[in-house]
């Protein structure tokens, strides 16, 4: 058995209608300033390929979620907690990511272009063959030796 298999034995399922009932809620939580609905708890969860586009994910938990190939293009995922998470392919093009917590996160071949990074926690995450991805996008962003960089950008 693979290491990916392993990783994803752990992860847990959820429906189309669980999902849309987490993102319903959470959007209503943010929007209210956590008066109303609930913060999505998405850790170890299976979201592969997932369509969030535009979606309003602001502190929401994906820790651990398998989020490969997922479409996350204009999303606002400030403050996310996104440690661990495969987003290796994911499309992240205009995504706030602005103090989310990417510590050992995969973005490997992750579309990048123009995705906000500002102030992320990038320590220990893989970049490497990330699209799009310019230095200036992760500048203010935490990284350290362990961050793996796109051979185009070197350490910072």
């Amino acid at each position: 058995m693979n290491q990916e298999s392993n990783t994803s034995d752990a992860l847990r399922e959820l429906s189309k209608e669980e999902l849309a009932e987490t993102l319903k809620l959470h959007a209503q939580w943010a929007q209210s300033g956590g008066a109303q609905g609930q913060a999505a708890n998405l850790k170890q969860a299976r979201l592969k390929g997932g369509v969030f586009m535009a979606a309003q994910l602001k502190n929401a938990n994906f820790e651990g979620a398998y989020l490969y190939g997922a479409y996350l293009k204009k999303a606002d995922m400030e403050g996310a907690c996104m440690k661990g998470a495969n987003l290796r392919g994911a499309n992240l093009r205009w995504t706030n990511l602005k103090g989310a917590d990417l510590r050992g996160a995969n973005l490997m071949r992750a579309d990048c272009l123009h995705a906000v990074f500002e102030g992320a926690d990038l320590r220990g995450a893989n970049l490497k063959m990330a699209e799009g991805l310019k230095a200036e996008q992760i500048a203010s962003a935490q990284t350290d030796a362990t961050t793996i960089l796109p051979d185009d950008i070197s350490g910072l």
